[in-house]
C-alpha cells in the first residue's frame, strides 16, 4: 500500500470513511481547523480510484492547511516542526509520511484535550 487513501479500495473503505468522517467533525469543532475539516471530507469523497487527481490535491491542500493551523496555534509549536519533518518525507514515502502526520497531528489534539480538561478541573475547585 503506497498510501493509506489506498484503503478506498479494500474491504475497510467504509471504516476509512467513517474515520475521516469522524476526525473531520471533530476538526470542525476546534477554532483554527475548520478549513482543514472541510478538505478532509473533500478528499474523503473523491476517491482515489476514480479521481485520483482530484483526491491528490485535495490531500495535499489538507495536509499544507493542517500545518497552517499548526503554525498558528498559540500552544504547543513544537507539533508545527514536527509536521514539517513529516510532509518532508512524503515525497519520499507518501505512506510513512502520511501515518507521522496523522500521528503527529492525533499528538496534537489530544494534548489539547487533555490541557483544556486540566484547565475546566482547576476553574471548578475555585
Amino acid at each position: 500500500m503506497s498510501s493509506l487513501s489506498q484503503y478506498w479500495n479494500t474491504p475497510y473503505q467504509a471504516l476509512f470513511i467513517l474515520a475521516n468522517a469522524i476526525t473531520s467533525y471533530f476538526f470542525f469543532s476546534t477554532p483554527n481547523w475548520r478549513v482543514p475539516s472541510f478538505f478532509l471530507m473533500l478528499l474523503t469523497s473523491f476517491s482515489i480510484e476514480y479521481h485520483p487527481v482530484v483526491h491528490n490535491v485535495l490531500a495535499s491542500i489538507f495536509f499544507i492547511l493542517c500545518a497552517y493551523a499548526l503554525y498558528h496555534s498559540n500552544r504547543f509549536r513544537y507539533y508545527f516542526y514536527l509536521f514539517l519533518i513529516a510532509m518532508a518525507i512524503m515525497p519520499m514515502n507518501l505512506l510513512y509520511g502520511e501515518i507521522m502526520g496523522i500521528l503527529i497531528l492525533a499528538a496534537y489534539h489530544a494534548q489539547i484535550l487533555i490541557y483544556k480538561h486540566r484547565l475546566d478541573n482547576r476553574h471548578d475547585y475555585n
